[in-house]
């Protein structure tokens, strides 16, 4: 299952588009980089904004890229569990490695509605899934219980962004074989430290070497190593939130030639107070 440094990969856009060929370059950089996997599609590669040829383009083109040299996870976030089983079954057919599936938001459903939404979506493929607790963003969490029933569906990865880390403690108790993935680059050595498996991380965009470093070194148990990589990406942890993900992160990242400056409506680009205190925090970080 999935561990290590994996990216929540963003989405290029040039003059509205898709601009396929600068995922094309952003997928080989991290295999280069030693990134342990992909994520496309996710909320900050603004999935919930691409239409449907759009979604297939992207996962289809960096599952192409990837060649199986390193796995790529596809974005199936919604609040509707019929179109969720949609997209998992198509992410599926495009011969993605595994699919994101958010608690669905909005809705707040019960802790019994999101064990049947998993259930259902399990039920319909064989694809690994990760199951996304994001609180912050859905408004309804994924309790401790709830993520041990769906384990008992089939195999289940764990990207948490809860900021009660003594869950993944709990959880490693309970379901030790589930790797647990932290969803917060400003919490993850702390998550580490409760047992997390690794990341799902926004700062690997720009800092993937840095990113998988640090996971490696405390794997290692080297945690002077991995305490000080830590405290130098916190500026950068810092200022990739800014404002909304992923707007901080495109900016740095057409800074860097990679892709222009682009995002979807509702979001804009960085604000011109963003962008100075992004800059302060890139040059406090080393390359």
């Amino acid at each position: 299952m999935f561990k290590g440094s994996i990216v929540a990969l963003v989405t290029p856009f040039r003059s509205g588009k898709l601009d396929l060929d600068s995922l094309e370059k952003l997928v080989n950089w991290h295999i280069e980089s030693g990134t342990d996997g992909i994520v496309v599609c996710g909320s900050t590669g603004e999935g919930m904004l691409l239409s449907d040829d759009e979604r297939i383009s992207v996962i289809s083109t960096a599952v192409d890229v990837a060649a199986k040299k390193i796995p790529v996870i596809a974005g199936c976030s919604t609040c509707c569990t019929a179109e969720a089983v949609r997209q998992v079954t198509q992410s599926e057919r495009l011969m993605a490695d595994g699919a994101l599936v958010v608690a669905p938001y909005y809705v707040k459903p019960t802790q019994s509605g999101i064990i049947e939404h998993f259930k259902v979506v399990m039920e319909s493929c064989s694809l690994p899934i990760i199951v996304y607790n994001n609180p912050g963003r859905c408004s309804v969490g994924i309790e401790v219980d709830t993520i041990v029933e769906i384990a008992k569906f089939g195999q289940i990865a764990l990207k948490d962004s809860d900021t009660d880390l003594a869950r993944i403690t709990r959880l490693k108790s309970i379901i030790p074989h589930v790797s647990m993935l932290s969803g917060d680059d400003a919490t993850l050595i702390g998550y580490l430290a409760h047992g997390g498996d690794g990341c799902i991380s926004v700062t690997a965009n720009v800092k993937p070497t840095r990113v998988k470093q640090l996971v490696t070194a405390w794997k290692m148990m080297d945690i002077s190593a991995a305490h000080k990589i830590n405290s130098e990406l916190s500026h950068m942890n810092e200022a990739l939130f800014i404002e909304s993900n992923p707007i901080p992160v495109k900016y740095i990242l057409s800074q860097m030639g990679m892709i222009q400056n682009e995002l979807r409506s509702p979001l804009l680009p960085a604000s011109l107070s963003a962008i100075q205190k992004i800059n302060a925090a890139t040059r406090r970080i080393k390359n």
